[in-house]
């Protein structure tokens, strides 16, 4: 057909025209073809960089732009760039995007996440689009609907908008009156009742605990260390019950950050700031890396090397969403963090390792503490002072009998270094506990002598003496009930001296038929104490162990044989001496030495030392009494030795770079440093040379705080925007790097970081314009015309519908049963039996019983395993505490139906439920009514009540509740 050009083909000129006047942006055009084809020979890799040229670096890059283009598009196949060889070669659509863009001035962009904050001006709107808005949020959101051709969505009805703010803010159900009252509110003054109903949840301590486990899944807390042996750690609670109380109140988002990183030097002397370094400790850790593996060792060395690289990495992704950890082994291909950049973030960790820490709970209590703690010593002062005196008029003869035992004690040495085991308590918290053990001799015998022997246990370098009593007694006794015993020993006034692997020995002369040793004061486990001997021997006048394969009995033990168990105490095997000579001088010495002492006991030093005694252990008990003495799993420098795991006391490790992150290639050694993103700073931190490591911590996390910091506002109201919308601004809460997706709306997450940073970072203010915005007050329902503009909702043009969390739902069910123990707070409660803690503790999920009242209380106080997450929880997409979850999967399988049907859990608390409605109501239909009511917030109609009456009459009540349990309007909120 001939005659004028078509209209299409002036449109499609036009088109071809725009495109290349419009300016070429460097991040979304430019950028992904050089990373394509040319960083990988001229980028940030130094070991594969050729010719010295990186085109990654606009200083570097500009001057040989136009080279490089004329290299690009050179006919000589030799001479043309990328090489042949590699495969590679720019499109011609490609070539003309290069070319346009150093035709415009090659203008290189910042990334968008290292701006600098600035608060962007709220759109303008006309009317009626801003007459929608109820405050800037809405005015950002509504000016992109209009951009891409899309409307909000009807304002929520108040059922929906009851559950969704209360199920978002505490992570419980409303329940009817409470939705009752919200309604008659509403219908006065709708937009009055939203405020206060977000005030009333906000300042409900169920807030805490529902934001709070946000956090908790975002730095990979859990009550276990994982890896191979996934020990417990008891003391871990207390940086969870810190965390859910910070939201609680309202503490800024600063000082909240600082408290996490280097609370014990900026804020001395309170709880929080010891407290919060949980965070550096929350994560996954090698036990056996750490404990069984000495540091020495190439091992050991990978082991801390990994888990100064997890707290690196937890640190840069919590607190600014970047990913410094890819740049362990290489300089980061996309973003510009260097080898140097990384290791200089470990250097401020080098001091620190994860262990028990003591804390005070308050100011006063310290002080108390304090008086208590110089009591205390100044009693076991006075005592040492009596045992002076006695050993002084003891005179030559103490004397010689002191040397001559110092002397025998290295001659007692173990033939060989094997295990030696017996009898073994259970594990108490308070050591001044009494444990006793007792052997019946079979008939009255003549004892002369009784030798107690320490077990010899080489788990983790823990050696001889284990377990031996610090203060302890020995008795005999006609009957087995001791109902008049005879003193055979007496060491409770003083503490004995832990004889490791040289036997005990004591003259007596008793004729009895039942030896009872009774431990007074207990020997420290590691943060708990018991009581442990591994034989136990009755000498007659001829020498003869007359308690050889005696009958051994105890109130209580562990019983894991054939290393712990009652028999063992009496079985005759125990470490063996090299020179048996000097083992019987030095028990006929400790004899000697006990007789001695007690003619030097008079009854004045006797009344003396029961009454600095009784002081001693009622200012002990005090002290016990004062939470202080709790200890927080923690960053720390000084805790016990464990093994191979030994503290620093404060001196940090020499961390090198390593070529290509392999231990055994260390290069130059680095200072203590963060990220390069302020221009005009030198981003090694400037300390002293003789700087505590604490210094290195508190410049870090004060680093991290700059107001002028664009990562750390940006990446927090990124993850709070996620946690109430279902999706963040940024998709990729974690990565805020070129590897990253960018904003969807950039001018609103800037909008948001100066506001809540300028509003003292306090969470509550955010919240509480979040859900009273137009935008959150959004329906859920669909538009298919603006699916098709808009499918993934990244303008919001509509809520999301989302189930219920893990959490969520368990929770929602404990509280519609009824059931729900509201305690905050504590250490977490099993929903597991735990078994075989000696070496790799087993949690049976199986053998619980869901009945145990403990087990109700909210989700987030549970004990979590990391190698065995609870099975029901997990198939509801529980967080995997080993890995930073900063937004949850959400699935939807038959195997989650099937477990709200028929997992124990959720049988026991439907019979619950059944129970709770039967006393609100006395008909079956009005069972029912309120039944639906409690699940759903509203009744239920004329026809589903009779369909629920038929399958409540003919399967039962409690099987209704289990059809309750799977409703959509329970499990899903809109």
């Amino acid at each position: 057909m001939t005659g004028r050009p078509s209209y299409n083909f002036f449109v499609l000129i036009l088109a071809v025209f725009l495109a290349a006047a419009a300016p070429v942006t460097f991040d979304r055009e430019v950028r992904p073809i050089l990373a394509a084809n040319c960083y990988q020979c001229h980028g940030p890799d130094g070991e594969s960089r050729k010719g010295d040229l990186r085109l990654d670096v606009e200083a570097e890059a500009r001057p040989v732009l136009k080279e490089v283009l004329a290299r690009i598009t050179h006919a000589d196949p030799d001479e043309r760039m990328p090489p042949v060889k590699s495969g590679k070669k720019l499109s011609a659509t490609e070539i003309a995007t290069l070319r346009r863009w150093i035709e415009q001035g090659a203008k290189w962009e910042q990334h968008w996440s290292l701006k600098p904050l600035r608060r962007p001006v709220a759109p303008k709107l006309p009317s009626p689009q801003a007459d929608w808005a109820r405050n800037p949020i809405d005015l950002f959101i509504r000016a992109k609907h209009s951009e891409i051709g899309v409307a909000p969505s009807a304002e929520a009805d108040n059922r929906t908008l009851i559950r969704r703010m209360t199920f978002d803010l505490t992570g419980l159900p409303p329940m009817p009156a409470e939705i009752a009252a919200f309604n008659k509110a509403a219908d006065a003054d709708r937009d009055q009742a939203i405020v206060a109903l977000a005030d009333r949840l906000l300042a409900s301590p169920r807030y805490g605990e529902r934001w709070g486990r946000h956090w908790l899944d975002v730095v990979k807390y859990a009550d276990t260390c994982g890896y191979d042996k996934d020990k417990l750690r008891p003391n871990a609670w207390p940086y969870r019950d810190y965390v859910i109380r910070s939201f609680n109140e309202n503490k800024p988002y600063a000082r909240f950050v600082q408290e996490q990183i280097a609370g014990d030097t900026l804020f001395p002397g309170t709880a929080d700031g010891i407290l919060g370094l949980g965070f550096i400790a929350a994560g996954p850790w090698d036990f056996i890396g750490h404990v069984e593996v000495s540091e020495s060792k190439i091992d050991g060395r990978v082991a801390r090397h990994i888990d100064r690289d997890e707290m690196v990495s937890n640190t840069l992704n919590t607190f600014t969403s970047a990913t410094i950890q890819c740049a362990r082994c290489h300089d980061h291909k996309f973003d510009p963090y260097t080898q140097k950049h990384y290791y200089s973030l470990q250097s401020v960790f080098a001091a620190v390792d994860r262990a028990n820490r003591p804390y005070t709970a308050t100011p006063e209590l310290a002080k108390r503490k304090a008086v208590l703690t110089a009591r205390v010593a100044d009693y076991k002062k006075q005592l040492a002072a009596l045992d002076a005196e006695m050993k002084k008029e003891g005179g030559a003869a103490m004397v010689a009998l002191d040397k001559k035992i110092a002397a025998l004690r290295p001659k007692a040495k173990l033939k060989s270094k094997r295990p030696e085991f017996g009898y073994h308590s259970l594990i108490v918290k308070n050591p001044r506990t009494v444990k006793w053990v007792q052997v019946d001799l079979g008939a009255t015998r003549g004892v002369k002598q009784v030798v107690l022997r320490a077990c010899h246990d080489e788990y983790a370098g823990i050696g001889g003496g284990f377990g031996f009593p610090v203060r302890f007694k020995v008795e005999g006794a006609a009957t087995a009930d001791f109902k008049s015993p005879v003193m055979l020993v007496d060491q409770t006034q003083a503490d004995f001296p832990n004889p490791n692997i040289a036997p005990v020995a004591f003259v007596v002369d008793a004729k009895v038929r039942f030896l009872r040793v009774t431990a007074t004061v207990l020997a420290e486990r590691k943060n708990d104490y018991m009581l442990a001997l591994a034989e136990l021997e009755a000498r007659s006048a001829t020498g003869q162990n007359v308690a050889a394969k005696a009958k051994v009995t105890s109130p209580d033990s562990i019983q894991a044989p054939p290393r712990w168990r009652r028999t063992n105490l009496t079985d005759g095997h125990f470490p063996i001496a090299v020179d048996a000579t000097a083992i019987a001088a030095l028990q006929a010495a400790q004899s000697e030495r006990t007789v001695l002492l007690a003619k030097l006991q008079t009854p004045e030093r006797k009344a003396k030392r029961q009454k600095l005694q009784t002081d001693l252990s009622n200012a002990e008990a005090e002290l016990k009494k004062i939470p202080a003495g709790q200890m927080v799993y923690a960053a720390a420098t000084q805790f016990k030795t464990q093994g191979n795991f030994k503290p620093t006391g404060g001196k940090p490790r020499e961390i090198k770079v390593l070529h290509r992150g392999n231990i055994l290639q260390p290069r130059d050694a680095v200072r203590p440093g963060t990220l390069p993103i302020f221009a005009k700073e030198n981003f090694e931190f400037n300390l002293p040379a003789n700087h505590p490591e604490t210094a290195r911590r508190a410049a870090l996390a004060q680093w991290i705080t700059r107001a002028d910091n664009p990562l750390t506002w940006r990446s927090i109201v990124n993850r709070i925007w996620l946690w109430h919308f279902g999706q963040g601004i940024v998709e990729t809460p974690n990565d805020f790097g070129r590897m990253g997706l960018p904003p969807s709306h950039p001018e609103l997450l800037d909008w948001l970081a100066v506001e809540f940073r300028d509003s003292g970072g306090r969470f509550k203010h955010l919240h509480k314009l979040i859900v009273t915005s137009s935008t959150y007050r959004q329906a859920s329902l669909g538009d298919k015309n603006f699916e098709k503009i808009d499918a993934n909702n990244r303008t919001l043009w509509r809520m999301n519908r989302r189930r219920l969390e893990a959490e969520e739902l368990r929770d929602a069910i404990l509280a519609t049963s009824g059931a729900l123990n509201e305690t905050p707070g504590g250490p977490g409660y099993y929903l597991f039996v735990l078994e075989k803690t000696a070496h790799s503790p087993h949690y049976e999920y199986y053998k619980f019983n869901p009945a145990d009242p403990k087990s109700h209380r909210r989700s987030v106080y549970r004990f979590i395993v990391r190698s065995q997450p609870d099975p029901f929880m997990t198939t509801l997409d529980c967080a995997d505490s080993s890995q930073s979850t900063p937004k949850r999967d959400e699935t939807l399988t038959a195997l989650q139906a099937l477990s709200l049907l028929n997992n124990k859990f959720t049988l026991h608390m439907a019979g619950q439920f059944a129970e709770r409605i039967k006393k609100e109501s006395k008909t079956l239909k009005g069972q029912i009514r309120r039944a639906h009511q409690l699940i759903t917030g509203r009744p239920p109609t004329v026809k589903e009540v009779a369909s629920l009456h038929a399958y409540a009459q003919k399967h039962g009540l409690p099987n209704l509740c289990r059809v309750l349990f799977n409703l959509s309007e329970f499990t899903y909120v809109d």
